[in-house]
């Protein structure tokens, strides 16, 4: 028996239109092994985008806190506690 635990996904059938163009290069991915199916790249490739559109709405946050005076104080605050206890 194997040791491998399957997750199952609840999966739901949806439609998407796409440009004949964009099918024909999925087609082609397909061809050279890049997925086992039309699906199977499709979701790849939408987990694969949303990452890391996620990844950049992360970074802004960062960058908004470089202008944030409270968090700049509180942060001022804590290394030199810190530095104290050293």
């Amino acid at each position: 028996m194997s040791n491998q635990i399957k997750v199952q996904r609840q999966v739901v059938r949806t439609t998407v239109n796409l440009p004949a163009s964009l099918l024909q290069r999925v087609d082609e991915a397909l061809h050279r092994g890049a997925a086992r199916s039309r699906n199977a790249l499709i979701i790849e490739a939408l987990e694969t985008y949303l990452k890391e559109l996620e990844k950049c709405w992360i970074d802004e946050q960062f960058a908004q806190m470089e202008n944030d005076e409270p968090y700049k104080a509180l942060n001022l605050q804590i290394a030199e506690e810190f530095a104290v206890s050293e």
